[in-house]
């Protein structure tokens, strides 16, 4: 992929993920539900298929992440056969005068159906006794953060040769093709959704 154009893009997404198929229309008596039983689904099966087969490149990876970042906690968030891309999160921790701590989690994504990749952090305050709230996600990392985040990149292109996701393209609404749960009418899915996942911030 020589070009990170809207088109070229949306190509990928709609060789992955078939048009139609919407989720209220799922009949869970079937062994697969219909859009499973499509050749683009089946493509996106042989892409993860591949990644796990690449696994070790992937923990070697994670190796060298342990090794630059020592004194963190580095760890494996991926979630196979979730999302189209395979994730990695260094932990920042800041503790709270009144108690309770602030977590910010960095978190690489690399894509297993296109080369890009994408860096960004989730931030969480807990407190004793207190109910957690949705940890706060953002693209743009800040503070402390930053260079982590920085670094990260540096090192997903140096092991992989892999480019930035291109954020302006992020929304760009794919209203007709099925891409896991989000076709319902609260929730569209988009470009960035096809090429590295749904539920980014999920992140443990």
């Amino acid at each position: 992929m020589n070009e990170l154009t809207r088109e070229s893009l949306v190509q990928v997404a709609h060789h992955y993920y078939p048009v139609g198929f919407p989720p209220e229309e799922d009949n869970y008596d079937e062994p697969l539900l219909a859009f499973q039983r499509t050749p683009e689904h089946q493509r996106w099966r042989a892409a993860w298929r591949k990644a796990l087969d690449e696994w070790k490149e992937w923990a070697d990876f994670l190796e060298r992440l342990r090794a630059v970042f020592p004194g963190y906690d580095v760890g494996d968030v991926t979630q196979p056969w979730m999302a189209a891309c395979v994730r990695c999160c260094v932990y920042l921790e800041t503790s709270l005068p009144e108690g309770g701590r602030v977590v910010t989690r960095v978190v690489g994504a690399v894509s297993i159906l296109a080369p890009l990749y994408l860096v960004y952090t989730t931030t969480e305050t807990l407190r004793v006794g207190e109910t957690s709230v949705r940890p706060r996600l953002t693209y743009e990392p800040a503070g402390e953060a930053r260079p982590c985040a920085e670094k990260l990149a540096q090192l997903i292109e140096e092991a992989f040769g892999y480019r930035p996701f291109p954020l302006e393209l992020a929304e760009v609404p794919l209203p007709d093709l099925r891409i896991g749960h989000l076709n319902l009418e609260s929730e569209q899915p988009t470009l960035l959704n096809a090429i590295l996942g749904e539920n980014l911030g999920n992140v443990p």
